[in-house]
């Protein structure tokens, strides 16, 4: 009566991916409403119109404009688009032949055309301001479409389906307890779900995906998601209840709910364990 009803590794990770496909659909949904509220579209767009004019004046101006003030301009790989640029032995960058051009203030009729068409780009600080808001929406839009997805699918429904149970964990007949087997609250289910699913298990990993992409940290970003996702599996294999970080962080259990005893309170746990008791002196008495 006391004793925790675990459940097979099987059932429980057929419950999480149903509710793991679940989210990814709920999520992907929010964030695409999000992503019309605050016009996600329209500002990718002009980032991009503001990388192909340079992209153009490099290519068309460029080669040209850097040989005239003395660099060295080679196309390292045609696919990409990459290419190098030296001033002597010395390696350079377009912003020294941009400089080189905006310091002839378009004198030399050579360069006159190429003058005009770099100053009708858009400066390279609204450029990167622009990319640079486009990330923060994309971000946003990942945060609140994951965090809205998670109240929604992993404290809403589990408070309206009763003992924790998502729509996986209902279909697979599994609940969530505490420890003592007493019923999970609804504080701990929220603190599971926010702090433990959402912050450290989910916007932890995809925070170093940014930084990994777009924060240049790379290899340390790679080390800290193995590191994360390390802990957690050792949480689950190696402790009694497999426990992964959302669980320890709520005093959780993942239990078979057609077999557990489920207490109201710690006071009906404690009444309960008393009558055991009891009953238990009464009839080794009578024995």
């Amino acid at each position: 009566m006391f004793e925790l009803r675990k459940i097979g590794i099987v059932r429980r990770a057929s419950a999480w991916l149903l509710d793991a496909i679940l989210l990814s659909v709920l999520a992907v949904g929010l964030m695409f409403i999000i992503s019309l509220i605050c016009n996600y579209s329209h500002e990718e767009r002009l980032a991009d119109e503001y990388f192909a004019s340079w992209e153009s004046f490099r290519e068309e101006y460029v080669p040209d404009v850097a040989r005239y003030y003395g660099f060295t301009y080679t196309v390292t790989d045609e696919e990409s688009g990459a290419f190098e640029i030296k001033k002597g032995d010395k390696a350079a960058g377009l912003e020294d032949v941009v400089a080189a051009l905006a310091d002839s203030e378009g004198k030399d009729a050579e360069t006159a055309e190429a003058y005009d068409a770099y100053m009708a780009l858009p400066s390279v600080a609204v450029v990167n301001r622009q990319y640079e808001y486009v990330y923060t929406l994309l971000f946003m839009m990942v945060s609140l479409g994951l965090v809205l997805g998670y109240i929604i699918l992993e404290f809403i429904v589990p408070l309206c389906l009763k003992n924790g149970q998502t729509v996986g964990k209902k279909i697979f007949s599994i609940g969530l307890v505490r420890i003592d087997c007493v019923k999970i609250k609804p504080i701990a289910l929220f603190a599971r779900t926010l702090l433990g699913k959402f912050a450290i298990e989910t916007m932890f990993p995809v925070l170093l995906a940014f930084l990994f992409f777009f924060g240049g940290i790379g290899l340390l970003a790679i080390i800290l998601f193995a590191a994360l996702l390390l802990l957690n599996t050792v949480l689950f294999f190696a402790t009694a209840n497999h426990t992964p970080i959302h669980d320890l962080i709520a005093g959780t259990v993942a239990v078979d709910i057609k077999l557990q005893v489920i207490f109201d309170s710690e006071e009906e746990l404690v009444q309960k364990k008393a009558e055991v008791r009891k009953d238990f002196i009464n009839s080794t008495k009578e024995g």
